[in-house]
């Protein structure tokens, strides 16, 4: 997965270089009208020229309603969210640390594909499928059973799922090395299947404890939603490119039973909150 998410990246990049965004000299801008993004944001030039797929304007111009779009980038994890509850713990002389996800992953790579479908020039229905994963931070410390380290490493976070929301656009501005910018907010809801999450070479004073894996958490799907601010530029008559960020929602995964272990109280965890930075590009049909 990991191979397969910064190929995508370097696609992705050198793609925008042949569109003509590595050199800072876009020939393209939208139309700053009234109508918000008419022209290369979102338009064909006058009915005339409508597609069938398009829809004419009651100014004339034709709106491209149906989009592919794309996106690689970097899922960061901010803070709050406990993969160990270590306060938790049942287990007397444990002395168990919380870990949040920001401590235990590496920042992770995330790659989305999907359709948008725009309800007028301001505003599209978006339909994402996504792969996300991170992986685990090295060795951690999780704190002592009856004075003996416990120590291990977290299995690689991997989910992938589906999310659908609304986009609005604002009216595009003029900007620094491209022509213009079009910023937008979206909100987003849908579900993630998460894979499950094991400590893995687990050991207890140095020996191996619990054959060396502790399972956490089961995969499963759980809820995932995202608010999200970004700006695109044109590139070519058809396509745009641009840059997102936001804050994304992950739900609590279900706990194993480790119900009369010496881990019992430590997979309690919270829900998984992250901050993505995508290099994302559009296509109007």
């Amino acid at each position: 997965m990991r191979k397969l998410l910064l190929g995508a990246a370097a696609i992705s990049l050198s793609g925008c270089s042949f569109l003509g965004m590595g050199n800072g000299h876009s020939q393209y801008a939208y139309n700053p009208a009234p109508a918000y993004g008419s022209g290369y944001g979102g338009y064909g030039s006058t009915n005339a020229g409508c597609a069938p797929i398009h829809a004419v304007l009651a100014d004339g111009n034709c709106l491209s309603r149906l989009n592919f779009e794309g996106g690689i980038g970097i899922s960061g994890n901010v803070g709050g969210g406990d993969v160990i509850t270590g306060d938790q713990a049942t287990l007397g002389g444990a002395a168990i640390r919380n870990v949040d996800f920001k401590e235990a992953y590496k920042p992770g790579l995330r790659a989305e594909a999907g359709m948008s479908y725009a309800l007028d020039p301001v505003t599209k229905i978006t339909a994402m499928a996504f792969a996300d994963e991170a992986d685990g931070d090295g060795v951690v410390n999780f704190g002592t059973i009856g004075g003996q380290a416990l120590t291990g490493q977290l299995s690689d976070y991997e989910s992938k799922g589906i999310e659908v929301g609304v986009r609005r656009y604002f009216r595009p501005s003029p900007a620094p090395l491209v022509r213009s910018v079009r910023p937008y907010i979206e909100g987003r809801v849908g579900a993630s299947y998460q894979d499950a999450i094991v400590i893995q070479n687990a050991s207890l004073g140095g020996a191996a404890v619990a054959g060396g894996q502790v399972g956490l958490y089961d995969s499963g799907w759980v809820p995932a939603a995202a608010g999200l601010v970004g700006i695109e530029t044109p590139v070519s008559p058809r396509a745009t490119v641009g840059i997102e960020t936001g804050i994304r929602y992950t739900g609590k995964q279900d706990s194993t039973d480790l119900t009369g272990t010496a881990f019992n109280g430590i997979n309690d965890g919270s829900d998984r909150w992250s901050m993505p930075l995508m290099l994302r590009t559009r296509y109007r049909f």
